[in-house]
């Protein structure tokens, strides 16, 4: 990971970018900024002029090299393999192509070495509904049959020339198990002001020393996951003082995107008073184009041939949509987080200081927000909010 703390950073700006276009005081949320980049990339590296230029600095302000680097590595596994008792984590990335046409050589040069994917052809031509199945089945697959039909029937059609994609997969136990046994009923309090209203939930109790800090307006827990080695997992849960302030935190966040890695991560354990934190199951699915051109990622929308490097195909391309789906679940044992983004190209046309305290209170019966992070590289792979855990 060394010479790509740049590229992590700008992941975690990302992520906080993503989080402040998405959130909304009314509906769960869950994305991995990962996923998202990993595609991203994916495309800058078919691309050239204008729309290669936008999607560099949509990344951020490290480059294409050290982005591309880290997407490489992700792809590479990384994050597998390093030690059997640590999270399983797993990374994919996919290429389908029509079979009228051909992958670039330098394209699919590089779709094999730097990200390990092989490019399969398509018939979407003449048969797009059969390859939508088997591209969803490749997700469903890749995700430990989290993300399901990721791909509408009728999505993809005789225009469709390209479809690239991202699986990302994760299943962690923490390192301090939650006992079912002290699992109770409570409230939890739902963003609604003129009425205060709340929902039974399950919440899960530790009497158990904490990694949380505490700063002004919220307070930060770290959860990690069993292992160790050169990687280390955990989520981290950051919970407003006030039950509607998940907007604020957000935007405050999004202020700081340059300290977001490392603000709040808790220097040590604290005893704990009350602490609850709820059982969840949040999930989440978008057409994230217009998101994206929110965001000022308007030129692979736009039809050029800025993407002739990627296909031998004489029209000009534009990404004509980005779906994005995201699982994440949370219990006493742990987590399991499944992701998964595709974009599809067609021809020619387009549709403050931390406090010292002695025993802190940690209670999430409120909306809040989420990470799950490698936290000696501080690579984000999951993020979201959780404003009710029964949706």
């Amino acid at each position: 990971m060394e010479g790509m703390d740049g590229a992590v950073r700008d992941l975690a700006a990302l992520t906080t970018r993503l989080l402040l276009h998405l959130g909304s005081d009314k509906t769960n949320m869950a994305i991995s900024p990962l996923s998202f980049h990993s595609v991203l990339v994916l495309l800058a590296a078919g691309a050239t002029g204008d729309t290669f230029a936008q999607i560099v600095s949509f990344l951020g302000s490290s480059g294409d090299t050290a982005h591309a680097s880290l997407a490489s590595q992700v792809a590479s596994g990384i994050f597998a393999g390093e030690n059997s008792a640590g999270p399983e984590v797993r990374c994919a990335v996919g290429v389908w192509v029509d079979s009228s046409f051909q992958l670039r050589p330098e394209f699919a040069k590089k779709v094999a070495v730097q990200y390990k994917a092989g490019a399969r052809a398509m018939p979407f031509q003449d048969k797009a509904d059969e390859a939508t199945v088997e591209i969803n089945r490749w997700f469903e697959d890749k995700t430990g049959g989290f993300i399901r039909d990721l791909i509408p029937h009728g999505h993809l059609d005789s225009d469709t020339i390209l479809v690239v994609g991202n699986a990302l997969y994760l299943r962690g136990t923490w390192l301090d198990l939650f006992d079912r046994d002290d699992t109770m009923d409570g409230d939890f309090f739902l963003p609604d002001k003129s009425r205060r209203a709340a929902v039974r939930v399950p919440f899960m109790t530790s009497r158990n020393r904490q990694l949380i800090s505490c700063h002004p307006g919220f307070k930060v827990l770290q959860l990690p996951y069993e292992g160790g080695g050169n990687r280390r997992f955990s989520m981290h849960i950051y919970l407003p003082n006030e039950r509607d302030g998940s907007g604020a935190l957000v935007r405050e966040l999004s202020s700081d995107t340059a300290g977001f890695l490392d603000r709040g991560v808790p220097a040590r354990p604290v005893e704990v008073g009350d602490f609850r934190i709820p059982k969840f199951k949040v999930s989440f699915k978008t057409e994230a184009s217009k998101l994206l051109r929110d965001m000022r990622l308007e030129r692979p929308f736009r039809p050029s041939y800025d993407f002739a490097e990627m296909v031998d195909c004489s029209e000009p391309l534009v990404v004509g949509s980005v779906l994005h789906e995201c699982v994440v679940e949370v219990n006493e044992d742990g987590t399991m987080a499944a992701a998964a983004t595709e974009a599809d190209m067609i021809a020619g046309f387009s549709i403050e200081g931390e406090e010292h305290v002695e025993v802190v209170d940690f209670v999430a019966d409120h909306p809040f927000l989420f990470l799950v992070r490698e936290d000696k590289s501080g690579i984000v792979l999951f993020a979201g909010q959780v404003v009710n855990p029964l949706l």
